[in-house]
């Protein structure tokens, strides 16, 4: 944000509204002039011009290369009637939030003109204080539809604010054309809710004697009166197109059951009931259903319950209620996501909120932005748009089966995910589980015979987890299938084509035990055509804050209620344990906290015991930046880590940033340089 003394024109400093103009304006005022000038004719060097803002200087020169002359008054054009009507129709939000307060305006200011515009700078309100003021416009054809900016009228207020998001003030001489005298004019931005620009709010004079700091001071007060009302319509909207972006039926409820916003789908599924089911009870539409009441009266969410509304004789599937929860735990109702079920034989048991066996991770449920995980993605997308096999190395809990499910995902999301875990099947059933087996061919064998993993596999991916625990014995038969692309039963006598792609993953080292005879050579090379090392947790320790985060917000969430806070002492507890169980571990350590912690925040006596005692957070405080990096992290260290999740998690909105790290914007700004944190 800029300072203030660069937002307004120095002929307003240190004055009143009613100080009238007298000889040292007058004087400025040429002085002005004179650098404009020196400036066209190209003689004025731009960062000796001490009376004149860079700011102005810099719109001068813009509307200069534009090709204005400042003795010759350019009118801006204005949109035909079709075109403008078309253009407020498209502001409708933003109109609908600035006419209260321009009427407001109006009533304080009678004599000034306040001007709205959109973000090109077409005009949308042009409000003339009195006589005089219309008089005065008619001069310059400043009227509704007209088009201001710095193409088409060269340097004012509201043109420099579009231009670069903040409010300004310019009078007299600082307009790029002459023709504007003793104008004078206070400009503010209005920004959307993604802080694009969306127009601006200005208050013009015809001398900059009726101009102050005060008068600035009240266009940038209306102008985020009017952004804040134009943002939250926006988010309204934004809202009702979420609920319309799926083909599920999605109902919302306040605390009494009524029915506050509804979705096409769901007005057409309950079309028959009423011609609009908003502000009708939830009971005229699925009758009394406990369930509902209970998400409501407990907070806890709920999915996957099949309910028969018998007075309607249908059958539906509630995919989820989920409460509606402000960030102190208050609850104002809750959604329902509502589908119509083709078979219902009987009531589904409700059962709490959890993703099903079935749920397929893709990339951008991988959860790390540390140069190492970004690096090992990076591989596994690259490596995904292949069909060779891949092997995943990685110590246990690093997401082996996360990034096998993500490249099955981004190349074959069609066909099966078929895992095997080695490790879990005893010796003598693992070939049976993986190639099958015929009817009678052993004691026990079903009668029919069962297909084994590899076939299940075909047309998908076979993900063999803690290959390095497969019988040496088996690892042959193994390798001709890779090979051959085909199988056959145990006391089978066919072969069975398939086609699969194979990810392998082991946490131990493959290559030192193909040397000690523990693992063939032909199938580790068969295994490793493609091969990502997943790094430890311990090693990416910019990722713990990232992902204890995104494990809070995911068990809260199952778990029917508000994710707590991390407390800057635990955060210090999990930047400093050294994580032997990695992602899997720290994903327990949170559940356990999350189990324990009170008042909404996780404090060191809520992690487990292991975490929280091998901290002195007393002697942490007190170490610097320069101690041995074998130890555990220093403060700087971990406040470099913390400030880095916040620009990431803000996509580097320093306002954004700034609030979560709980400092201001000037100091995150020095330590962003400090810790070299500046976005390329």
């Amino acid at each position: 944000m800029k300072l203030v003394e660069n937002l307004l024109s120095p002929m307003t400093k240190n004055r009143s509204d009613t100080q009238p103009i007298g000889e040292n304006d007058r004087i400025l005022m040429e002085r002005i002039r004179q650098h404009k000038a020196a400036l066209v004719n190209q003689r004025l060097d731009a960062h000796n011009a001490d009376l004149v803002r860079t700011d102005v200087i810099n719109s001068w020169l813009r509307s200069y290369n534009n090709g204005m002359d400042p003795y010759f008054y350019n009118y801006g054009p204005v949109l035909d009637k079709y075109a403008f009507q078309e253009r407020q129709q498209k502001k409708d939000l933003l109109l609908k939030a600035a006419d209260p307060y321009i009427c407001q305006m109006e009533a304080m200011l009678t004599d000034a003109i306040i001007l709205l515009s959109d973000e090109e700078g077409a005009m949308l309100r042009v409000i003339e204080g009195n006589d005089s003021l219309r008089r005065q416009n008619e001069r310059f054809n400043l009227v509704p539809g007209s088009v201001w900016n710095e193409s088409t009228v060269g340097t004012c207020a509201h043109c420099i604010s579009l231009v670069q998001g903040t409010p300004m003030q310019i009078c007299g001489p600082e307009h790029y054309f002459e023709k504007y005298e003793e104008i004078s004019c206070s400009s503010a931005p209005i920004l959307d809710v993604n802080y694009n620009l969306a127009g601006s709010l200005s208050v013009v004079t015809s001398t900059f004697s009726k101009q102050s700091a005060q008068s600035l001071g009240l266009v940038v007060s209306m102008a985020w009166a009017i952004q804040n009302q134009f943002q939250l319509a926006l988010e309204n909207e934004l809202f009702n197109l979420t609920l319309q972006a799926t083909d599920e039926a999605l109902i919302v409820l306040n605390k009494n059951r009524v029915i506050t916003k509804a979705n096409l789908a769901a007005q057409q599924m309950f079309h028959h009931l009423t011609q609009n089911i908003t502000g009708n009870r939830i009971e005229r539409l699925l009758g009394e259903q406990p369930l509902i009441n209970s998400v409501i009266e407990s907070g806890q969410a709920v999915s996957d319950a099949g309910i028969i509304i018998e007075h309607l004789n249908q059958k539906l599937l509630i995919r989820s209620v989920q409460p509606l929860n402000d960030h102190a735990g208050n609850n104002f109702g809750c959604i329902i996501t509502v589908k119509k079920m083709e078979r219902f034989d009987r009531p589904i048991a409700a059962k709490s909120n959890r993703k099903s066996p079935e749920t397929r991770f893709s990339f951008d449920d991988i959860k790390g932005s540390s140069p190492g995980m970004r690096k090992t993605i990076e591989i596994a997308r690259k490596f995904a748009r292949s069909d060779a096999n891949i092997l995943l190395q990685g110590e246990s809990g690093t997401g082996k089966e996360m990034f096998a499910q993500a490249i099955h995902s981004y190349n074959c999301t069609d066909g099966p995910f078929v895992a095997v875990n080695c490790a879990a099947i005893p010796e003598n059933l693992i070939e049976s589980e993986l190639f099958g087996y015929e009817g009678g061919a052993f004691t026990g064998a079903e009668r029919q015979g069962r297909a084994g993993k590899l076939e299940l596999a075909n047309g998908g991916t076979l993900f063999l987890d803690e290959i390095a625990d497969m019988p040496l014995q088996l690892q042959p038969v193994l390798l001709r299938a890779l090979e051959e692309r085909k199988i056959m039963r145990l006391g089978g006598t066919r072969y069975i084509p398939v086609n699969f792609r194979l990810i392998a993953a082991t946490n131990q080292n493959l290559h030192e035990l193909v040397e000690r005879g523990q693992f063939r050579s032909d199938l580790y090379y068969r295994l490793k055509v493609l091969k990502i090392d997943i790094p430890p947790l311990r090693e990416r320790a910019s990722d713990i804050v990232e992902l204890a985060q995104s494990f809070i917000s995911s068990i809260a969430n199952k778990q029917g209620f508000f994710p707590p806070n991390l407390s800057d002492q635990a955060t210090l507890c999990l930047l400093n344990y050294h994580w032997p169980g990695n992602v899997r571990e720290l994903e327990n350590a949170m559940l356990y906290a999350i189990n324990f912690c009170e008042d909404g925040v996780i404090q060191p006596r809520d992690l487990p015991e292991e975490i929280a005692s091998g901290v002195d957070l007393t002697s942490l405080a007190n170490k610097d930046s320069e101690s041995d990096p074998g130890s555990n992290l220093s403060l700087k260290e971990i406040e470099r880590i913390m400030i880095f999740q916040a620009l990431e998690q803000t996509n580097h909105n320093i306002t954004e940033a700034a609030a979560l790290l709980g400092m201001s914007r000037s100091t995150l700004y020095r330590k962003i340089k400090g810790y070299n944190l500046l976005k390329n």
